[in-house]
Parts: structure tokens; C-alpha cells; sequence
């Protein structure tokens, strides 16, 4: 009897520590990594919103406070003014790890001398990546057509031809489908599950890894999409043929200005150097695009350039291995400045 009583009690303690350690860990998890929650929809500008008027804490990467704005982007909650461009992307757009006024969008709209307004508008989104932003142009331009052009950000050009292709099949728009109907359409038992989650950010993310972990495949994949035998093959084929499809389809679709905006991912070379990771697509790219009046930005130079000349890396941060993950504040700075001579070349 006890034993009975000394095992239940050891028990006991274990399962208080646990809970300790837990709740250690959740209220850690709100000084460092608590990311706003998402809406998801169906058909629209972007695959799902983030929840309005919410707070996120960003920190594996740098380190950041996201605040969403009333319609359910990361924005700050200034009006939009009359004319102005919007932003679409994935995370490196969003600005995951790069507080608001140090996003490209954000610096650009400084340049621009909006200070009480917002003269470019981002819609960027975790996951939205070059071919999933195209499927929602539809919805871009249905759900943003007094905007002025369209600035399109990619970090890879390593779409062959069926992605091209693809890229061209939309997803809709569903003027209904805002954030505030999203809202207003939840169940009770959604409600309180998304009050629960709010307050327990490391079940949040557990709860991602477990997700993340389910999805991967059980055999690594030996598919390198810069293998430079599959692109010489694309090339030689009808690759140009399908952007030029591509790039076609753009224009139909829209007269505005649209900018397609490239920066690349690098690598640090043991000799101290630093490479462009890139398929050899971007002379394609760049011819096609200005065949139909799109203008295509470019930033392999000019990151080579800043650190040749002053050691500067795009990529990586003070608590990551540089030349890794997301661009840096210096890389947001420099695309702000690359689009602002676009822009400005466009109005003269």
C-alpha cells in the first residue's frame, strides 16, 4: 500500500512539473514566437487572411511584431490613399521577422512621401509564391481594381513549363469572402477554439510540427530544381513558348503596370564569395517580360554588388546562419530602392 501511494505521489509530481514547464513554455512562446492566426478562404487575392486587428511575436528569424490590419493583411491601420500599388507575394512580402517599417513595401511607401496614408499596399501571405499569386489574379484585380500596378515578388524562377502553364488557371473571386463574413461564419465550437489557440501559442505550434511532419514523405526526394541537365532540356524545349503564354495572359487581363520583382537565394562559398542560386531563367524572363510591357526587377546584380563592395548579405539574420532563410532588413532595403526607380522611370 505503500508503494502504491509513493508511485501515485511520484506521479503526481511528474505530471505538475509537466504542466509547469508547459505553461513556462507558452508564456515564453508570447515573448517570441506567437503567430497571428489565420482565415482561410477559398477564392480571392491571396489563399487566406490573418485574423483582423490581431498581434503576432515573430522571433526564429530575427525578431518582429506583426499587426494586422481591419481587412485582414499586414498592413498598418492607415487608409489607403487614392492611387497606390499593391504588393503581392510570399513570406519574404508578408515580412515574416522584419518589423512593418523595414518591409520593402513599407520603406517604399516612405519613398513615395506617404506618411499618413499608404501608397503601396501589401497583400503578401505566407505560401503565396510566384504561381499560387498568378491563380489569384482574378481575384487581385477584382478585389483591388482602383489600384494603380501590381508588384509581383519571387524568390525563385524555377517554374518549368506545366507550371507555367498552370499558373494561368484561376481560383475566382468571392466578393463575399471577406475577412469580417469569414468571422461572422464561424461556428461557437470554431470560436472558442480559436480563443483557446490564441492563448496557447505552443500548442499552436506543436500542433504545426505535427502537421508539417505528416506531410513530409517517407523517402527524402533526390530532385534538385536547379539541376542544370533538367532546365537545358526545358530551354531546348518549349519552355519560352509557355512564359511567353504566361506573360500574355498577364497582360490580358490587366493595362496597369505589373512588376515582377526577383531576388534571388545566395550562397556563401568556403572561399569567402558569395553566389546567386538561380536556373539560368532570368534572360527569358527578362526578354519576354518587356515584349509585353511588364517590367521585370532583377536583384541578383545589385545584391552581388553590395557585397563585393561593403560585404552585405541578403539573407539571414543575427540569430540564424547568414545567407540563409529570409531576406534581412538591408535586402528589403535595396528591392525598395530598385522598385522606386522603376516606378519613378514609369512617371516620367
Amino acid at each position: 500500500m505503500i508503494k502504491v501511494k509513493s508511485v501515485l505521489k511520484q506521479f503526481i509530481q511528474w505530471c505538475l512539473a509537466f504542466i509547469i514547464a508547459a505553461g513556462c513554455l507558452n508564456i515564453v512562446c508570447f515573448a517570441f514566437y506567437a503567430p497571428c492566426q489565420e482565415l482561410v478562404r477559398t477564392h480571392g487575392s491571396t489563399t487566406g487572411y490573418l485574423l483582423p486587428g490581431s498581434h503576432g511575436v515573430y522571433g526564429l528569424e530575427g525578431y518582429c511584431l506583426a499587426g494586422i490590419d481591419p481587412y485582414g493583411y499586414v498592413n498598418k491601420n492607415l487608409p489607403r490613399a487614392g492611387s497606390y500599388y499593391l504588393v503581392a507575394g510570399a513570406s519574404h512580402t508578408e515580412g515574416l521577422f522584419i518589423p512593418l517599417k523595414y518591409r520593402y513595401s513599407d520603406v517604399l511607401n516612405d519613398m513615395l512621401g506617404a506618411d499618413d496614408e499608404l501608397r503601396v499596399y501589401n497583400i503578401g501571405r505566407s505560401g503565396n509564391y510566384f504561381s499560387v499569386v498568378l491563380q489569384h489574379l482574378d481575384g487581385i484585380l477584382e478585389e483591388f481594381p482602383d489600384a494603380e500596378a501590381l508588384i509581383i515578388e519571387t524568390d525563385s524562377l524555377a517554374y518549368d513549363s506545366k507550371a507555367l502553364r498552370d499558373s494561368m488557371t484561376q481560383t475566382g473571386y468571392d466578393k463575399d469572402e471577406t475577412a469580417e463574413a469569414l468571422l461572422g461564419n464561424l461556428s461557437t465550437r470554431q470560436r472558442a477554439s480559436m480563443k483557446l489557440k490564441q492563448f496557447l501559442p505552443l500548442v499552436r505550434e506543436l500542433h504545426k510540427q505535427y502537421l508539417t511532419y505528416r506531410e513530409v514523405p517517407d523517402e527524402e526526394s533526390s530532385t534538385d530544381i536547379l539541376d542544370p541537365d533538367f532546365w537545358e532540356s526545358e530551354y531546348s524545349g518549349d519552355f519560352e513558348g509557355s512564359l511567353e503564354e504566361l506573360m500574355a495572359y498577364i497582360r490580358s487581363r490587366t493595362d496597369k503596370q505589373v512588376i515582377i520583382l526577383y531576388h534571388p537565394a545566395v550562397s556563401l562559398e568556403k572561399d569567402g564569395s558569395m553566389s546567386i542560386l538561380t536556373n539560368g531563367a532570368e534572360p527569358y524572363y527578362s526578354r519576354v517580360c518587356a515584349k509585353y510591357d511588364i517590367d521585370f526587377v532583377d536583384m541578383s546584380d545589385r545584391f552581388m554588388e553590395a557585397y563585393e563592395n561593403d560585404h552585405i548579405i541578403p539573407r539571414g539574420f543575427f540569430n540564424t546562419t547568414m545567407g540563409d532563410g529570409h531576406i534581412n532588413r538591408a535586402a528589403h532595403r535595396m528591392i525598395a530602392e530598385e522598385l522606386y526607380k522603376v516606378i519613378q522611370g514609369s512617371e516620367e
